[in-house]
Formats: C-alpha cells, sequence, structure tokens
C-alpha cells in the first residue's frame, strides 16, 4: 500500500469518527430548544445601566439529562486514556519481541499536528466572528477616540495576518517533515537573505506603528495645551466607592481643596473658613474623648467583664465572642495603642491645619473664597464639542476613572492629581438612538478598589451648552451664600420696637 492511499484512508477514518460523534451528540441533545437570544447580548457591553440579573429556571428533566451526559463523557474519557495507555505499553512489549516498530510516533505526531492546526485557526475565526462584535471599535464618542480605533483596528489587522501565516508554517511544517526512515535532516546554519527578511520587516512595520500610536499619545495628552480656546475644567473626587464632580459657581472658579480640610460634612476638602474652623473644634472634642477613654480603661474593663458575665447567662455565644475580644484588646495593650495613635493623628492634622491659618500669606492664597458657590453633583455635564478636562482626585486609595466610549483612562492616586482632556463628539440622545433607550454613558472604576468596587461609577450625560448651563442652575451651592435680611423683616423689627407688646402672646 503507498503512502498516498494510506494518507487517505487515514482521513476516511478521521471524518467517519467525526460524523458519528456528531450524530450521538446531536441525539442526546435538541439543539433546537437553544434560544440564541437569551445567549447573543443585544444591549451594549457598558452603559446600559448593567443587565438585570434574572435567575435561571432549570428544569428538572434537563438536569438530570445533562447530568448524565456529563458521567458518561467523563467515564468515556477515563476508558479512553486508558485504553491509549494500554496500547502504547503493549506495542512497546511487541517491539522488543518482534523487533519492529508496531506504532509510528511521528505519523501519529503530525496527523495531531495538522489537526491542530485546522481546528485552532477555525476556533479563532469563529471567535473573531461571534465575540468580535462585542469589541468597542468605530463607534467612539469623543475626537481622539476615532484615532485611538484606527490604530487599533490596524495592528488588530497585521498582527492577525501574521499570526495566521506563522501558525501555518509552524504546524504544516511539522506536518510535511516529519522523521521518515532513510530521511537525513538538512542542517542549515546560517542565512543572510532570511536574517534580513525577518529583521527588516517587522522593523518598519512596528516603526510605523510605534509612530502612529506617538502621535494618537501626543494628540491626547498634550490636548489641553494645543487648544486656544476656553476649556471646561470639572473635578472628579474618588473614594470608596463612589464618585462626586464639582463645578465652579457663578464666579467661573474652582475653590482650593486640601486633604487635611476632609470632614464628614466638608468631603471633598474644600477651603472654606467656618466648616474648617468646625473641623478644628470637632478634632479637638475628639481628643478629649480619646483622653477620657484612656483614663477610664480600668473602667471600661470592669463593664465588659460584666455584659460577659450577662452574655453568659444567656448562653449568647456570638456576643460573648465580641466581648471577649474587647477585653482582650484593653489586657494586651491594643485599645490603648490605639487610643494613642487617634490622638497623634488628630494632633498632627490639628497642627497642620493651624499652621495654615497663622501665615497670613498661605492663609490669604488657600481662602479665597471662591469655594463658596462651587457645585458638588452626583452626575458628570458635559457640552457636546467641547473640549472639557476632568481633574481627577482620590480620597483614600488608588482608582482608575474609565470612560469606555470616550476612550478615556485615568489613575486616580491619593496625593497626586491627575487629569485627562478630550472632547464629546456624540450626545447621550445621539447614543441611545444607537444603543437603545436604557442605554446611559458612565465614568467607572477600572482598578479593583475593595468589596464594592463593582458598583462604583457615576452617570455621565453629553448635551448641548444651554442644557449643561440650565442644569448647573438648577444646582444648589455647596456652601450657600448669607443673604441680606429682607426687607418685610426689618419693617416686623422696627414695629415691635416702637409698639407696645403682649408679652403673654409672645410666650
Amino acid at each position: 500500500m503507498n503512502t498516498k492511499t494510506k494518507y487517505l484512508l487515514k482521513l476516511t477514518l478521521a471524518v467517519v469518527v467525526l460524523l458519528i460523534s456528531v450524530i450521538s451528540i446531536n441525539q442526546s441533545f435538541d439543539f433546537s430548544t437553544v434560544n440564541l437570544d437569551q445567549i447573543t447580548a443585544e444591549k451594549p457591553l457598558f452603559g446600559a445601566d448593567e443587565f438585570k440579573y434574572e435567575a435561571p429556571t432549570a428544569d428538572a428533566g434537563d438536569s438530570a439529562l445533562s447530568s448524565k451526559i456529563n458521567w458518561a463523557i467523563f467515564i468515556f474519557v477515563i476508558l479512553l486514556v486508558l485504553v491509549i495507555a494500554n496500547t502504547l505499553d503493549i506495542s512497546k512489549y511487541i517491539s522488543k519481541i518482534t523487533g519492529k516498530e508496531t506504532i509510528n510516533q511521528n505519523e501519529i505526531n503530525k496527523w495531531i499536528m495538522l489537526i491542530f492546526m485546522i481546528v485552532g485557526l477555525a476556533a479563532v475565526v469563529w471567535e473573531y466572528q461571534v465575540h468580535g462584535k462585542l469589541i468597542l471599535l468605530n463607534n467612539s464618542s469623543s475626537e481622539h477616540g476615532a484615532s485611538y480605533d484606527s490604530m487599533f483596528t490596524i495592528t488588530l489587522a497585521l498582527t492577525t495576518i501574521v499570526f495566521f501565516i506563522t501558525q501555518f508554517l509552524l504546524f504544516w511544517f511539522a506536518f510535511t517533515y516529519a522523521k521518515k526512515d532513510g530521511q537525513k535532516a538538512l542542517y542549515y546554519s546560517h542565512n543572510n537573505k532570511l536574517e534580513v527578511i525577518w529583521t527588516i520587516i517587522p522593523s518598519i512595520v512596528l516603526t510605523v506603528l510605534v509612530l502612529r500610536g506617538h502621535q494618537t499619545w501626543k494628540s491626547v495628552v498634550y490636548a489641553e495645551d494645543n487648544y486656544k480656546g476656553k476649556i471646561k475644567k470639572i473635578e472628579v473626587f474618588a473614594y470608596q466607592f463612589g464618585w462626586k464632580a464639582r463645578y465652579a459657581g457663578e464666579d467661573g472658579v474652582l475653590g482650593n481643596v486640601d486633604y487635611k480640610f476632609i470632614s464628614g460634612k466638608n468631603e471633598l476638602g474644600l477651603a472654606y473658613g467656618p466648616e474648617v474652623d468646625d473641623l478644628l473644634v470637632e478634632l479637638k472634642d475628639k481628643i478629649k474623648l480619646d483622653q477620657e477613654a484612656i483614663k477610664n480603661l480600668k473602667v471600661t474593663l470592669a463593664s465588659l467583664n460584666i455584659d460577659y458575665s450577662a452574655a453568659d447567662g444567656l448562653k449568647d455565644y456570638t456576643t460573648m465572642e465580641a466581648i471577649q475580644k474587647q477585653i482582650d484588646d484593653v489586657m494586651d495593650g491594643t485599645t490603648l495603642s490605639e487610643l494613642e495613635a487617634s490622638i497623634k493623628r488628630k494632633t498632627k492634622q490639628i497642627d497642620r491645619i493651624e499652621a495654615i491659618k497663622n501665615n497670613p500669606k498661605i492663609f490669604a492664597s488657600t481662602f479665597t473664597g471662591s469655594e463658596e458657590d462651587d457645585i458638588i453633583t452626583q452626575e458628570i455635564h458635559l457640552s457636546k464639542d467641547s473640549l472639557v478636562t476632568l481633574n481627577f482626585r482620590s480620597r483614600d486609595i488608588i482608582h482608575s476613572a474609565w470612560l469606555p466610549h470616550f476612550r478615556a483612562q485615568m489613575n486616580v492616586v491619593p496625593g497626586m492629581p491627575t487629569k485627562f482632556t478630550f472632547k464629546p463628539t456624540k450626545s447621550t440622545t445621539e447614543a441611545k438612538k444607537e444603543f437603545g433607550e436604557e442605554f446611559e454613558y458612565y465614568l467607572y472604576c477600572n482598578k479593583i478598589c475593595g468589596t464594592s468596587h463593582y458598583n462604583m461609577k457615576i452617570k455621565v450625560v453629553v448635551e448641548s451648552q444651554v442644557e449643561v448651563d440650565a442644569w448647573l442652575k438648577s444646582q444648589q451651592p455647596v456652601f450657600k451664600k448669607v443673604e441680606a435680611v429682607p426687607a418685610i423683616m426689618n419693617a416686623i423689627d422696627s414695629t415691635l420696637a416702637t409698639e407696645p407688646v403682649n408679652k403673654l402672646a409672645l410666650k
């Protein structure tokens, strides 16, 4: 039997086995019941106010059938492995006895290589067709995003072509040049022409890609420097687990901020005198409470022991465990160390704030009054076709501001202000027409920052400048200025001063 006939028989056998497998699977499972609409997401990957989770309902009969199929596949794989292992062992012993090779491993390996190449490349094509549409490309909502998408598309196309060529050659050479009896491999020590070809061509391609990427990067990073018009500036403040946006008020100037001024009422740390004074009073009061707690540690320990006994009488083991933890902390000095560290932190914060207030120059440059009419919101409103700079700050840990449809992302690092400048080119209304009425732009956190990281987002609205201005006027400034007493109140006060007053009525 010649070589071509052997190849044809092997290929026919492989096709028969494949057909038998497909027919068996088709009879075991009814593919007509599969709803492709439930598998393929019709909504955009980001911005559809997230997918609403619906618990899957499984039919008892389907579950039983699925379980049987899974067990059957599992047992079949084990048996197949055992059969192959035993076959190889038997073949090895037969070869030793007869002195002839019963199974040609090279023949087996080369056909495995060919099958793997065909299946693997077919899987890549399927992946591109099915999941390629989920890639955010050619639908950017920002000016620089079009260049970004174009660069990504060109890079992906070139690398895909190189991938197919190299993978085909890799597996085809393994198939074609498998070891054969009586054939000696050709030793090729060096070839200058090949070296030049596979060095120069990738160098040229990569140089073009890098230069294109550098130009795109410059257009994004230096967009603010190269723009001659007025740029809208918005501060975006990150914290676990949310975002806040701050706009300049009627004066058009964002007020100064300092992390030392952050408090429960002043979450962004704005340099507003009355709030800073309240923070100083609050810090001093807390220091006194910590000092009192240190003095009363023995009393606290006695109270905890009483509470532990009461919980023991009720057999409340959860409460007993919690109280025992507090008792241990007091006994080993952990509570004392925490209170002393708390006093030290608050004292240092007070010293830093008072250093600013006691220095006339620093005080004048910090407390300018421009923060009084600043507006803090839970949404970001942007004007279409207008350049905007988002200035980022973080209160606690590293976050990452990600606006996928605007092709914008920037790390938000504590103590290191960052920014990103871009121009929105597609309004929310236009995006809804493209992606569906449920679509909304969002700014996400793209760096895992804790347990509720998944929920850290803020809505972004792109509209006309007129609509943005109207929305801003409807917002309340963070620190509203004290207005003058109305004239009618002055009239009432003057009347009370000149006419007799019924004291009982006043009471």
